[in-house]
């Protein structure tokens, strides 16, 4: 049972090794001058090619002689991963939704783990003499000191860091995008959060392994636990790179970019008049513009004959709302009298009517505003 195990991870890793590889060339040159992130793409499959040939040369009993044989050098190259991958995910995230964001110096400060590892790893193991690191490599001496372990939980730590600011930086997409469209659905980021959630549970288990690593200094461990997590994650990880390149090909193209900001701009009073009020109550009474479910705060803004940013400020400062918030208010209004008005008409048709794409934002906005579904307002109102 132990030797079928064994094979799978092997397997498992091997697999990773040469998908990342294949598919980071395949997809650069099918990408190349379409989209600024897919350089970031593969350099982060390209780091998990990397990871995947540590683990398998390092802990494969199959390969760490063969490779031992030909130079110790070899081994913890890809170790260096480690280092990198978060960070990558985390920049190709930022790339895929700010249109203004570019790789510059500043960013190398990203680079800084990667920095600290290859300087503790040339002063542990690479000025080593050969007769150390082959008593490293044979005895797995070096991985299972303190201080290895201890900077194996420092990275492992950093890159869980790394993926919950990308979640933090999806969230903040989504929040900008309330402030000039009144329908998420055609830039919802649901595909990247989803990949990036399932990220954090495998870079959470990788922190977790390296943390019952750190008590087994001081507590013996049974090496079957360690070794299931590990086992478990290496599948999980080969199916997330898979999902993650299918949803990336489908959906990259799609998604629709915004300016990044670097600070708070401040909203000031004076930025609007309270003509600007009324012309925009006026309007959305008489107009009824909500209506049209693409509508985006510039057509609403050319509509008023303002500019979008006095708009914005407008909406804010004045009505306490963002322009998603604004609009769907007034189509929450439109579905609440035609719920009472007409009884024979279904839920999914007035929700259509009103200006709604998605049932699920409806019924979110519906409860939030009345406290319950669509259906138990028709009822209550039907029964006064």
């Amino acid at each position: 049972m132990n030797k079928i195990l064994f094979n799978l991870h092997d397997l498992t890793l091997a697999m990773t090794a040469l998908l990342c590889a294949l598919l980071a060339f395949l997809f650069l040159i099918a990408q190349k001058q379409k989209h600024t992130s897919s350089p970031l793409l593969a350099s982060f499959l390209l780091a998990h090619t990397f990871i995947a040939l540590h683990e398998l040369t390092y802990y494969g009993e199959q390969f760490r002689y063969t490779i031992l044989d030909i130079s110790p050098n070899l081994f913890f190259i890809g170790s260096f991963g480690y280092c990198v991958d978060a960070a990558l995910l985390y920049l190709f995230a930022k790339t895929v939704m700010y249109q203004n964001f570019r790789i510059s110096k500043a960013q190398l400060s990203h680079l800084l783990p990667l920095v600290l590892f290859a300087g503790y790893m040339l002063a542990v193991y690479y000025l080593q003499n050969a007769d150390s690191k082959q008593l490293a490599i044979r005895q797995y001496s070096l991985t299972t000191s303190w201080h290895y372990i201890a900077s194996d939980l420092i990275i492992k730590l950093v890159r869980v860091a790394y993926v919950i600011a990308c979640l933090r930086l999806i969230g903040h997409y989504h929040d900008q995008q309330k402030e000039s469209r009144a329908d998420l659905s055609t830039v919802a980021l649901t595909w990247l959060r989803t990949l990036v959630i399932g990220f954090v549970v495998v870079m959470a288990g990788d922190a977790l392994l390296a943390s019952i690593k750190v008590i087994g200094l001081y507590t013996p461990m049974e090496i079957a636990l360690l070794s299931d997590i590990g086992v478990t994650i290496y599948h999980l990880t080969f199916l997330l790179l898979l999902a993650l390149l299918t949803y990336t090909i489908a959906r990259l193209p799609l998604v629709e970019q915004v300016q990044l900001k670097s600070q708070p701009q401040p909203q000031e009073s004076s930025s609007y008049k309270a003509d600007h009020v009324e012309r925009i109550e006026l309007h959305m009474r008489q107009h009824k513009p909500y209506l049209d479910s693409e509508i985006t705060i510039d057509a609403l803004a050319a509509a008023l004959a303002i500019s979008p940013k006095v708009l914005s400020v407008t909406l804010n400062h004045h009505f306490q709302k963002n322009f998603y918030e604004f609009i769907n208010c007034y189509r929450i209004e439109d579905a609440k009298q035609a719920l009472i008005e007409q009884p024979g008409k279904t839920i999914t048709d007035i929700f259509y009517e009103v200006g709604f794409n998605s049932k699920s934002v409806f019924y979110t906005f519906f409860k939030k505003s009345e406290g319950m579904t669509p259906s138990a307002y028709r009822k209550q109102h039907a029964s006064q």
